[in-house]
């Protein structure tokens, strides 16, 4: 079996290219027109009826046994990444973080303009933090700004 952890796999690479690929799913299921974009800031341009965004996905990973907390950090060096480049091609920037959480089979998307992050996130040392424990998940849920979609008892087969 190979080790995930093993400095030359391509596996983050891969995760953070499945992570977009889910985003563009629910924007798409919510009538987005979507494009990749390979640039600093954003990864994704979306536009419905004249609403276009820039979207910044960012990918985590939570294996079983993990001893991290179920909170990730919304840095602020990438809000700033973010605005830069939304700013300059005159877009709304919106963050996304997908959650690949392996102990509870679930698959966690999360999606929230930027304007707003500072006003429902607690801040931490180097940015917001973004819980997505199920005691906390029911209470962050409740903000409107939040746009949430979830898979759960993910299954996967391996030939």
């Amino acid at each position: 079996m190979i080790d995930p952890n093993r400095k030359d796999t391509r596996s983050p690479k891969l995760i953070g290219d499945f992570g977009e690929s889910l985003v563009t799913y629910a924007l798409i299921q919510g009538g987005y027109e979507v494009a990749h974009v390979d640039h600093v800031g954003a990864d994704l341009i979306a536009e419905k009826k004249g609403r276009r965004i820039a979207v910044s996905v960012k990918t985590r990973r939570w294996r079983t046994g993990a001893v991290e907390s179920d909170m990730v950090v919304i840095e602020s060096s990438n809000l700033g990444k973010l605005r830069g480049f939304a700013a300059r091609f005159e877009l709304e920037p919106v963050f996304a973080q997908v959650v690949c959480h392996e102990k509870s089979s679930q698959i966690l998307v999360f999606m929230l303009r930027e304007a707003d992050i500072a006003h429902v996130l607690a801040r931490v040392k180097h940015g917001f933090g973004l819980p997505f424990g199920e005691k906390k998940l029911a209470g962050i849920l409740k903000n409107e700004a939040i746009s949430f979609s979830r898979w759960t008892q993910e299954q996967v087969s391996v030939i």
